[in-house]
């Protein structure tokens, strides 16, 4: 433990001298003296100076020696395991010349009569937002009970608790050296649980890599229930040793309520082939996963290791649909997430890579295309990824029409992306998935009701979409007779906005539109619907207009007879077994293997093969040489077929909202060549 004495006139220079050693993740230096405080956040070399007042966390109080017969207790840095961490232990109750008022204040849900998780905004009178964690930047959060130092003056309070919640304003006068006790009633504006509708973010990072800034899992426990979902799932990283899913599993069990029910999961694949930031095979989230693999391994290894991160020129490549069977296999389902993302920017430098200011950045999910007609091996697909993505979300939403227009009844998803370990990331839920659970939430329920398109994706309007009180993703016969849609919609309690406007889209294109006034934060609507011929339906809504937020169902669908899923593009493959020496053809076996199975042979299929011969088989398999003498060699059809992988990795956002993509990767399956080099055993 280090105690700090310093006098103000070298408080910037202290900052300074901080920030060159292993940078503070967020720090507050105030000196009463002078009035003046600074602040540093993260890794940014800005030195912001801000009016007089306490910090209320993750703050050092520099006070000047002649001062010090006021301090009640001293302020210490503690040093972490994994950084550095800053704890105001007390603050003198009063100062001489120090002008303050205390709130104290309960949130309590009007409905139950207990304390409420809450979002709390306080402007204070000195126009300064008032936070506590430099991962949050939009004020903090509680339980349901605050208490905080202000100045004097008009100070505002926002209080909120997800979307389903109507939020309370208050603005009072706040008197110096009174305290103002306060309570707030949380009453919904729709309690969606009650019909069957639940609430969950799969795409959350406890800590993404950047370590900008430490978290705890009690502080991502109240995250979620502040944004009143009822699921939460926790991606890598963890702060701990030796995480495995089954640690993962108790440690947030233990955090869990039948309100909100805390897991974890991974991104993952998350993939870029021979660790190339350009050529990125695509990121997935998935949710409902077993703990062990069938062989009897953690899977948060074995999946981790399935998948190349940037600059992991070395790590063996894997596809994503291996990963995606295995996830299947687990009784998980995979979403791909944020598919039409890139940018530009500085990278290399590492794993063999040159360094470049302007590199392509992809997050797109390129392999997508080939994966869909392999069979889809994925089970839905992002249409709205965190926020302020409008671009590449209306991309994503395109993308997903193309597929649902050639028979691939996919689900559209949403995910937050958030990432505790940056500043401001710490937002799970900003984007969220509803899924219908006619008989209450559970994780295997939540799983199965993606897979079958029981959902509304949602940036912060509220949705349900209901066909003769069916949920979607159900199916009716084309027989013309009438059905009826009925809507329903809400503007985001979080949100002093309304509802912009609402359309029904047939086939994606829009069938049904009306404009709603900006200022209703509810509406209902029945539509009739007569359908002779095969077709689909969603519905997207719009919240206000400037914010940019919307709403996406699920699709119901109309057929003229039993639904078959598009059949699965095989892989037509030449191999040839060669001397890697001489040359010389070779006699042997081919043998299929998978991931599911930790690449064991499968025996039963071995084909015989003299010098060279012609296969048909799923894309999805492995193919393992075997020659009698020889080492065994095992090839992908997709990873070593140069021609196809170089087409996948190199398409750009808009080919994947392109149906000549993926009959270019169709023509390429039919024409794959795999020459096995064989080499003598000693």
């Amino acid at each position: 433990m280090l105690i700090l004495k310093t006098n103000p006139l070298i408080i910037k220079s202290l900052i300074r001298f901080a920030g060159c050693q292993n940078p503070l993740p967020s720090t507050v230096i105030y000196c009463p003296a002078t009035g003046a405080s600074c602040a540093r956040f993260g890794q940014s070399e800005t030195i912001k100076y801000m009016p007089s007042r306490h910090a209320n966390h993750n703050c050092i109080v520099l006070w000047p020696l002649y001062r010090k017969r006021y301090m009640k207790k001293w302020v210490t840095f503690i040093w972490a395991a994994i950084g550095f961490s800053l704890t105001l232990e007390a603050l003198p109750e009063s100062l001489p010349g120090d002008d303050w008022s205390v709130i104290k204040a309960s949130v309590i849900d009007f409905e139950s009569g207990k304390p409420a998780a809450c979002t709390v905004k306080i402007t204070d009178a000195n126009h300064q937002p008032v936070l506590e964690d430099a991962a949050f930047g939009d004020g903090f959060r509680c339980s349901g009970y605050f208490e905080k130092r202000l100045p004097p003056g008009k100070t505002r309070l926002l209080i909120s608790r997800g979307w389903e919640t109507q939020m309370e304003f208050r603005e009072l006068e706040l008197i110096s050296g009174q305290v103002a006790e306060l309570q707030f009633q949380l009453h919904r504006r729709i309690n969606l649980r009650a019909r069957h509708w639940y609430s969950g973010d799969h795409h959350a990072h406890m800590i993404h890599g950047e370590k900008i800034l430490t978290t705890t899992f009690a502080q991502v426990a109240l995250a979620a229930q502040a944004e009143d979902l009822q699921c939460l799932s926790v991606a890598q990283s963890w702060p701990l040793a030796h995480p495995t899913a089954a640690i993962l599993q108790h440690t947030l069990g233990a955090l869990s309520t039948p309100e909100c029910s805390l897991n974890w999961n991974l991104e993952a694949p998350k993939n870029y082939y021979r660790g190339d930031a350009s050529r990125c095979l695509g990121h997935c989230w998935n949710v409902g996963m077993k703990p062990r693999t069938p062989w009897g391994d953690d899977v948060v290894g074995v999946l981790l290791a399935a998948s190349a991160q940037d600059y992991e020129s070395q790590k063996p490549p894997y596809a994503n649909f291996e990963s995606h069977a295995l996830i299947h296999a687990l009784g998980g389902v995979a979403c791909y997430t944020h598919p039409a993302r890139w940018w530009t920017g500085a990278w290399g430098g590492e794993g063999g890579y040159p360094r470049e200011t302007q590199k392509f950045i992809s997050n797109l999910a390129v392999e997508l295309p080939l994966d869909t007609l392999i069979g889809p091996t994925y089970d839905g697909i992002d249409v709205i990824t965190g926020k302020g993505e409008q671009h590449a979300d209306a991309l994503a939403f395109r993308i997903w029409c193309l597929l649902q227009n050639h028979g691939y009844r996919l689900t559209p998803t949403a995910s937050s992306d958030a990432c505790f370990d940056r500043r401001n990331g710490a937002v799970p839920g900003s984007a969220r998935l509803y899924t219908y659970q006619k008989n209450g939430f559970s994780w295997q329920k939540r799983a199965r009701a993606i897979a079958q398109g029981r959902t509304v994706a949602t940036s912060g309007p509220l949705l349900v979409a209901m066909v003769d009180s069916k949920p979607p993703g159900t199916a009716f016969a084309a027989d013309g007779k009438k059905h009826t849609l009925n809507l329903a919609a809400w503007a985001s309690g979080a949100s002093p906005k309304g509802l912009d406007s609402i359309e029904v889209l047939r086939n994606g294109i829009p069938f049904w539109t009306n404009k709603i006034d900006g200022q209703l934060t509810s509406y209902s609507q029945a539509l009739s619907l007569v359908e002779t011929q095969r077709a689909w339906y969603c519905v997207r809504l719009w919240g206000d207009a400037s914010e940019k937020t919307c709403a996406v169902s699920g699709a119901f669908y109309f057929q003229t007879k039993p639904y078959r899923r598009p059949p699965i593009v095989p892989a037509q493959v030449e191999v040839s077994l060669r001397d890697a020496q001489s040359g010389a053809w070779l006699s042997g076996k081919i043998l299929t293997a998978s991931f599911t199975n930790n690449w064991k042979r499968n025996s039963r299929s071995a084909i015989p093969v003299l010098g060279t011969r012609r296969l048909e088989l799923p894309a999805t398999l492995r193919l393992r040489a075997e020659v009698p003498g020889y080492e065994p060699l095992m090839l992908s059809p997709f990873l070593d077929n140069p021609e196809l992988l170089q087409v996948v990795t190199q398409l750009k956002a808009e080919d994947l909202a392109d149906w000549a993509s993926y009959e270019r990767i169709r023509q390429l399956l039919g024409q794959v060549k795999l020459e096995f080099r064989m080499t003598r055993r000693p």
